[in-house]
């Protein structure tokens, strides 16, 4: 079984869906051999990570948790019993997603930076995670149509970056998995 690390980046409609659809195909994922593991979860404020994030993942009845509280416009940060969980806010938020980045991008799972936001603010952090040897799914095309620096940086290893409109992440985002 291969588990592959996944930190989600925005929690809005997409990201619920995604998170959902994660949760929903464990068994198909199962059969063809892949552990997807959420180790974070960021929305425009803050990230809610597992504490230790080479060995642990959010739970699914946690996710499902999280789209209940995003659906119902609550940030991230209302969330209560945590358990092995952490938030962090704001820039800390930024420099915890920079700092799991360095530490699964190259490893032997590798790190999948999925950016279901609907915001180009994603761009640095996404070139950086492209640098630490991330895993790029966009469900988002905006970071795409910033600068043309940061179009050719982005899309400059095809292997590590997919991209495709909304409709088909879910479908793209198991590709993705499976190339890693």
């Amino acid at each position: 079984m291969k588990s592959i690390p996944v930190l989600l980046l925005g929690c809005g409609g997409v990201g619920r869906q995604l998170s959902d659809h994660i949760v929903a195909c464990r068994s198909l994922h199962s059969k063809q051999g892949i552990a997807l593991r959420v180790v974070g979860i960021c929305d425009s404020r803050s990230l809610l990570a597992v504490n230790d994030i080479v060995n642990l993942e959010l739970k699914d009845d946690l996710l499902k948790e999280i789209c209940k509280i995003k659906s119902s416009g609550s940030s991230l940060s209302s969330l209560m019993d945590l358990g092995q969980c952490q938030i962090f806010k704001d820039s800390e938020a930024r420099k915890k997603v920079i700092d799991i980045a360095s530490l699964l991008g190259r490893s032997t799972a590798g790190l999948v930076l999925a950016d279901c936001s609907a915001s180009s603010e994603t761009v640095e952090l996404l070139k950086q995670g492209i640098d630490l040897g991330c895993c790029i799914v966009l469900a988002n095309k905006k970071p795409l149509t910033s600068k043309i620096e940061e179009f050719d940086k982005l899309t400059s290893d095809f292997r590590h970056i997919r991209f495709e409109s909304t409709v088909g992440v879910c479908r793209l985002f198991i590709c993705t998995c499976t190339l890693i």
